[in-house]
């Protein structure tokens, strides 16, 4: 006898909900509600709304998810982990924090920040994402005076420079980078030897 996980939303029932678990799994949700996010902000993180975009019943979101405020949670989580953790876990493959610091800086000034700043503006209307936010936030810098520390920069001058650079970061990210490549280029190598200046 299959036994269904609670809890499961009044619609489903054990048939349906087996099938639909098969057709879309949590993560293709999970997968779908940020490429949304990306493309038409947080307001659109609705069951019924995602389903629609889908043409699946709002069944299938209550098999995997028992409701709106944990589908949030478990969105931002994959966030983290794609946007943080994945990145320090492969910086972390080079050898000395001066190569990891330089690949950090292009990667991240290079790369196209739509998710940070729709995750950002998500972060003004929901204390759930606000407090996550706040905990990516204070994990990059912390990575950044991390590896500041190990390139030889004493503590304090590390913190204040790791915050100088995360706050570069930002404001890039909210212009959109509209550079050329030459141009931001040069910027991120000015910003690579104010970070590891070894002077005040």
């Amino acid at each position: 006898m299959v036994r269904l996980r609670p809890p499961i939303a009044p619609v489903n029932t054990a048939l349906y909900g087996l099938v639909m678990s098969k057709r879309l799994t949590a993560q293709a949700w999970i997968d779908f509600a940020l490429a949304t996010l990306a493309h038409e902000g947080c307001d659109a993180l609705k069951a019924d709304l995602l389903a629609r975009k889908l043409g699946v019943s709002r069944g299938s979101f209550y098999w995997h998810f028992r409701d709106l405020r944990a589908f949030h949670a478990r969105v931002i989580a994959h966030w983290r982990e794609m946007a943080t953790e994945a990145i320090i876990a492969d910086l972390d493959r080079y050898d000395s924090p001066e190569e990891r610091l330089r690949v950090l800086l292009r990667r991240a000034f290079r790369h196209p920040a739509v998710l940070e700043i729709r995750m950002r503006i998500w972060a003004e209307n929901s204390v759930e994402a606000a407090r996550a936010l706040r905990d990516i936030d204070n994990r990059r810098w912390q990575y950044i005076v991390r590896l500041l520390v190990e390139a030889g920069i004493a503590e304090p001058l590390a913190t204040r420079r790791a915050q100088i650079l995360y706050w570069a970061y930002l404001g890039a990210a909210w212009h959109g980078n509209r550079l050329s490549r030459g141009r931001l280029d040069r910027i991120v190598t000015e910003l690579e030897a104010i970070g590891l200046r070894k002077f005040a």
